[in-house]
C-alpha cells in the first residue's frame, strides 16, 4: 500500500515563506490494535473488523502526553475499537491503538453500556469529553450520549444522554459529529458549568448541553444547512450533503463561516431568532471541513485543493489568507468573543 491511511501532524511555531513547517508524528498504513492475545484477533478478522476499512478521523492530546485517535464506524463495525490511544509499540500497519479506556468498552455483550462510535472528542481541563452518536453504519444501534472520563485515573465520571428527539431533526435525520466544550471560569468547577455544543452534520442544527441547568436543547438555522452538493477532491466531483461541524460554524458543503453568540445559543433560541443572530464572518471560495479558531483567526480546510487555508476574521479574506497545503486541521476551539 503506498500511501498512509492517516497521519496526524503538529504545526511547529515557525512560519517559512508564507507556510509553516510541519512534521508527521505517527502514520498508518492500516489499523492495527494491541490485542489481549492472537485468538482476540483472529476472531476479531473473522469477524467484522477490516484493517483496510478502518478509518482515523480525529486526534487530540491529552495533558499527560497520550494521544487519542478516533476510528469512525460509518462503514459498518469494521473498527474493534472506535476510541484509542496511541502507543510506543509498532505493527506492520503503524503505531498499535491501545482501546480506551479498555477493551471491555469496545466489546461489551451489551453494546450500549459501552462505546459504539466516536466520530469526534474533546480533551479540556484534563477531561476528555467523547460524543458516542450510538451509530453503526446508517443503523441507530443506541441513543446518542455524552462520556466523560477523567483522565488522571481514566474513571468515568459523568453520562449525558441525548434523547433522539433532539439528536434528529423532524425527518428523522441526524448524525451528530464534533462536541465543542467551553468552561466559563476554572477547571475546578468544570464538570458543573461546562457547556457543550454539538454539531449534527445531517440534522443541519447544533445540540447546546448546559451543565449548570442540566438542560439539553437543539438550534436550527437556515445558515446551518447544507449549499454546495458537488464536492470536488483531487479531481474528482461527487455529491455530498453536510449541514454544521464546528463552531464558529458552516456547513460542510457550504462556502460561509457563520458565527452567533454563545449567550444566544443558551436561551435556545427558535429557528426565527436563530436566523436573526447569526452573523456572517467570511465567504469562502470552496466548500470547507472543520474549522479551527485561536482568538481572531480561523484556520479551515479547502477540500477541492487539499490545504488550509487561515484567514484573520475582522480583515478581509483575500488579503490575509495563508495557504498551508496538504494537510488536515485537527483541533478546535472558541474564540471567546462569541460569549
Amino acid at each position: 500500500m503506498g500511501h498512509s491511511l492517516f497521519a496526524m501532524l503538529i504545526l511547529s511555531t515557525a512560519i517559512v515563506s508564507f507556510g509553516l513547517k510541519v512534521n508527521v508524528v505517527h502514520k498508518w498504513k492500516y489499523c492495527e490494535y494491541e490485542w489481549e492475545s492472537e485468538q482476540q484477533k483472529e476472531d476479531a478478522i473473522n469477524s467484522t473488523y477490516d484493517p483496510y476499512m478502518c478509518v482515523l478521523i480525529d486526534a487530540d492530546k491529552a495533558e499527560d502526553g497520550r494521544v487519542f485517535v478516533t476510528a469512525r464506524r460509518e462503514l459498518g463495525p469494521s473498527a474493534p475499537a472506535t476510541l484509542a490511544t496511541v502507543t510506543h509499540k509498532t505493527g506492520p500497519g503503524g503505531p498499535l491503538l491501545r482501546p480506551y479506556p479498555n477493551w471491555s468498552w469496545h466489546n461489551s455483550s451489551c453494546i450500549c453500556n459501552g462505546i459504539v462510535n466516536v466520530y469526534r472528542m474533546h480533551i479540556q481541563c484534563n477531561h476528555i469529553v467523547i460524543l458516542d452518536n450510538g451509530k453503526i453504519g446508517s443503523d441507530q444501534i443506541c441513543n446518542p450520549k455524552l462520556l466523560i472520563f477523567n483522565l488522571k485515573n481514566d474513571t468515568l465520571v459523568k453520562i449525558i444522554y441525548i434523547p433522539l428527539d433532539i439528536a434528529t431533526d423532524r425527518t428523522g435525520a441526524g448524525h451528530l459529529a464534533t462536541p465543542i466544550v467551553y468552561y466559563p471560569k476554572t477547571c475546578k468547577q468544570f464538570l458543573d458549568e461546562m457547556i457543550v455544543f454539538i454539531s449534527d452534520n445531517q440534522g443541519s442544527g447544533l445540540i447546546v448541553y448546559d451543565s449548570s441547568k442540566k438542560s439539553i436543547c437543539k438550534i436550527e438555522s437556515d445558515f446551518m444547512k447544507s449549499a454546495d452538493v458537488i464536492v470536488s477532491v483531487a479531481g474528482q466531483n461527487f455529491t455530498y450533503t453536510g449541514g454544521t461541524l464546528n463552531l464558529y460554524y458552516a456547513s460542510i458543503s457550504g462556502n460561509k463561516i457563520y458565527k452567533i453568540k454563545i449567550k444566544t445559543l443558551l436561551k435556545c433560541p427558535n429557528k426565527k431568532e436563530a436566523n436573526k443572530n447569526s452573523k456572517l464572518v467570511k465567504r469562502i471560495a470552496n466548500p470547507i471541513l472543520p474549522i479551527a479558531a485561536a482568538e481572531h483567526v480561523i484556520f479551515y480546510s479547502n477540500v477541492q485543493n487539499m490545504s488550509i487555508l487561515g484567514t484573520n476574521i475582522y480583515k478581509k479574506s483575500d488579503e490575509n489568507t495563508v495557504r498551508y497545503p496538504n494537510i488536515i486541521v485537527i483541533y478546535i476551539s472558541i474564540d471567546n468573543k462569541l460569549f
